[in-house]
């Protein structure tokens, strides 16, 4: 079963293909944490898989997912409007892109099956969750022609955020040094209250930069950890976040 570690692992994890799915890759990283992290996984692979064989496909579903991606996002012009992105371009931009990294969503399906050989059941089914955020992810930024995204431009918000990560290390290290050993299928209330009590912490330093919407952001992986291991019996979700889907037609 996994522990905080592996969900952290598993959770990268997703990210990595989320990424991939919206935007195209960066250089390669050869630092020692991205060696690190990537070893960890291929000893999962092996262990659980007993092959050779099931990492190299767990990598090369990657690029089939970027693939995929560029099938159903206009990349070309994505990336140039990107680039030019402003509070003036925002309202054609997000309209315009967000059905389609709404359904670049399916290109995470690859990388979905490619890793279950590599975990066992549990654990796979924590990753299919995150995995999930996915559509909530896209929503959230587009909501309001990317409003989140611009609110964190300007210079009143982002000299604020900017100054937060000490303060937010006050909330994690000491919810990291605990939870380092749990395992995440026999959290218990206790555990659970903890986790409740670093969202919490997060919200406050966010409610000082008079942006505690951000904490949305946040909300999205909190609750998806609720509904997959026992702190759904102990803890509520916290409220859902209104209604802002993407229509993907």
């Amino acid at each position: 079963m996994a522990n905080f570690s592996l969900f952290v692992a598993l959770s990268v994890l997703a990210l990595m293909a989320g990424a991939r799915a919206m935007f195209p890759p960066p250089e390669q990283s050869s630092s020692p944490e991205a060696l690190h992290f990537m070893t960890g996984i291929q000893k999962l692979c092996q262990n659980n898989s007993d092959s050779e064989d099931a990492f190299p496909t767990l990598m090369n579903s990657f690029q089939g997912t970027m693939m995929c991606a560029m099938m159903n996002v206009d990349m070309q012009s994505f990336m140039m409007d990107f680039n030019v992105l402003s509070n003036e371009t925002r309202a054609t931009f997000f309209p315009r892109y967000c059905p389609q990294l709404k359904r670049a969503g399916s290109c995470l399906d690859g990388p979905l099956n490619a890793a279950k050989p590599c975990l066992q059941e549990y654990d796979f089914t924590l990753l299919k969750a995150m995995v999930g955020i996915y559509p909530d992810a896209v929503d959230l930024i587009c909501k309001n022609d990317g409003e989140i995204v611009f609110k964190l431009k300007e210079p009143k918000y982002k000299e604020c955020i900017d100054k937060l990560s000490e303060n937010v290390m006050e909330c994690a290290v000491p919810f990291v040094i605990q939870a380092q050993h749990w395992e995440m299928s026999q959290l218990t209330r206790t555990q659970c209250g903890t986790i409740t009590d670093l969202r919490q912490c997060l919200a406050r330093k966010l409610t000082v930069c008079e942006a505690p919407d951000l904490i949305n952001v946040y909300d999205l992986f909190h609750n998806t950890l609720f509904s997959v291991t026992p702190c759904r019996n102990y803890v509520s979700k916290v409220t859902e976040i209104e209604d802002n889907t993407v229509n993907e037609n």
